[in-house]
């Protein structure tokens, strides 16, 4: 046996391995840029395979290589990224040169996922702005007012559940509780679907979102890094983000609601009727198909489902760690009520100024995408990243990301910025006007879905607080913190917590019940 030759031929597959591994890892070396030493095929994701970090918490680590830099480099596995600190880049980028920056870059191969490759936020180039404008008109404030009711009759139904639980249920874990309330919403602004998913939570929507819309396993977060990075192996290996039937149920019942209201004429104050309405002003050949509607359906399902549920649990606990906060806000609920013969009105609603700073305040210490990114399409120079430095050139098909959750905690821009405090925001523009605020993104591409999630956390949080305090429980980690190596923002062991119903709460109705005072 020619033990030389098979040497020989080990160390030719481990250097050939080496260099597939690393080939791409010398671009910011070569052009001076500051960046953390990647690994071999991890670039510099390494710590979020291993668990050892959070999401957010990367982002952050990579913004603060360098304070004074316009922009950093990062490799996420073998693809190089320029992460952009400075506000003003971010808004030529974003807003004034987004003819070089119009897209995003993929999250999942088409091939193998087309109703989530067919969401809006996966379009790309001219099929992006048109269904962009055919999407639009939904997500008007005067149409959100439609689906206010909507929202509404589950979050008073769902805190009446609360308000009603004996002393021994009130310790819960909240993000699954309250996902079962963001599912309800969708189903009924979106699908036309009543259900109650507290008393039934064995509902098809219920059981189907949590499998289709929860990357909070180690699993799932896996075959979506795998899709984003190795699309050809997603392929080659068939593995989807969401299973082939739940993608066919989702589009049969979309299918067969628009085929009867067509048929019958009936009509429904929800995403659907919206879709159909929009559909008589295209011209002919240009409406969205049924099979389009049913990829923006389930967009809206997808984005809603989880992520509100997970900014709403880390409401909840920030507010029972700051126990003043949370009284503040229940008097001007109190308060709202009482001014409008124990009503929740739209209007009244969002009037609410410490409402909306506590949802801000949230949304800024633990935004939704710890960060959001833009591809470049065409060759586009940066300034030099420091004094002294050499202009960069993005090549047309590389990636940039705008570092969110690290601008919202620079103390640059937020003072004492790990600090909760509404304050910050209570009757204060600036800071929402700064571009250093960015919970939704930012330009033409900032989150069409941002006004719904608004209300519908505004909704439930009004409701349930009404009825209800949340406290601390024994199971309780406080502070807060979040699981590492998921994409999904979610607490470590759960959000657990107490709920405890007011004494007061009698101060509340429903949207069709008669006024009542509040004490």
């Amino acid at each position: 046996m020619d033990y030389l030759a098979i040497a020989l031929s080990l160390v030719a597959v481990l250097v050939a391995l080496y260099y597939f591994t690393t080939r791409n890892h010398n671009l910011f070396k070569k052009h001076g840029i500051v960046h953390g030493p990647p690994s071999p095929l991890f670039g510099n994701m390494g710590s979020l395979i291993k668990r050892q970090i959070t999401l957010l918490d990367l982002v952050i680590k990579t913004y603060q290589l360098d304070p004074k830099a316009k922009y950093v480099g990062f490799y996420e596995f073998l693809t190089p990224v320029i992460v952009l600190r400075d506000l003003d880049l971010i808004k030529a980028v974003t807003m004034k040169n987004v003819e070089h920056f119009p897209d995003h870059r993929s999250l999942v191969n088409t091939k193998v996922d087309p109703m989530l490759g067919g969401m809006l936020f996966m379009l790309n180039g001219d099929q992006w702005k048109d269904h962009r404008n055919m999407l639009s008109p939904t997500f008007t404030s005067s149409k959100i007012k439609t689906m206010f009711k909507l929202m509404s009759e589950c979050a008073s139904r769902f805190a009446e559940h609360l308000s009603n639980l004996r002393e021994e249920q009130r310790e819960m874990e909240m993000k699954g509780l309250l996902a079962k309330y963001t599912n309800d919403v969708i189903a009924s602004c979106v699908y036309n679907v009543s259900v109650d998913s507290v008393k039934e939570p064995n509902n098809v929507f219920y059981v189907y979102g949590r499998m289709s819309t929860s990357w909070a396993t180690f699993k799932k977060s896996v075959v979506v890094l795998i899709h984003r990075n190795v699309p050809w192996l997603a392929e080659l290996l068939q593995l989807k983000v969401v299973d082939s039937h739940i993608a066919k149920f989702f589009h049969d019942l979309v299918a067969e609601t628009v085929e009867t209201r067509q048929r019958t004429g009936a009509y429904r104050p929800d995403m659907l009727q919206l879709f159909m309405e929009n559909n008589k002003k295209r011209e002919p050949g240009k409406e969205m198909t049924v099979q389009e509607m049913a990829n923006h359906a389930f967009g809206f399902f997808f984005g809603g489902f989880d992520a509100i549920a997970s900014q709403t649990s880390i409401m909840a606990h920030l507010l029972a760690e700051n126990p003043d906060v949370q009284e503040r806000l229940q008097q001007e609920i109190d308060e709202t009520l009482k001014n409008n013969n124990g009503e929740l009105t739209y209007e009244a609603m969002h009037e609410m100024k410490y409402l909306d700073a506590v949802i801000n305040e949230t949304l800024r210490l633990y935004p939704i995408a710890a960060f959001i990114d833009r591809m470049c399409v065409k060759d586009f120079e940066l300034p030099p990243a420091r004094l002294g430095d050499k202009p960069f050139t993005i090549k047309a098909g590389m990636n940039v990301w705008i570092p969110v959750g690290a601008i919202h905690q620079d103390p640059k821009y937020y003072e004492t910025p790990l600090k909760f405090d509404p304050d910050r925001f209570y009757e204060n523009k600036t800071i929402t006007n700064s571009g250093a605020f960015l919970p939704f993104g930012l330009g033409p591409r900032i989150c069409i879905g941002n006004r719904f999630a608004l209300t519908e956390m505004k909704v439930l949080l009004c409701h349930v607080l009404a009825k209800c305090s949340i406290k601390l429980a024994p199971r309780t980690i406080t502070p807060l913190q979040l699981e590492k190596g998921v994409f999904n923002v979610t607490g470590r062991n759960g959000f657990w917590l107490a709920i405890e119903p007011r004494k007061s709460s009698d101060c509340f109705s429903t949207v069709s019940a008669t006024a009542v005072s509040c004490n």
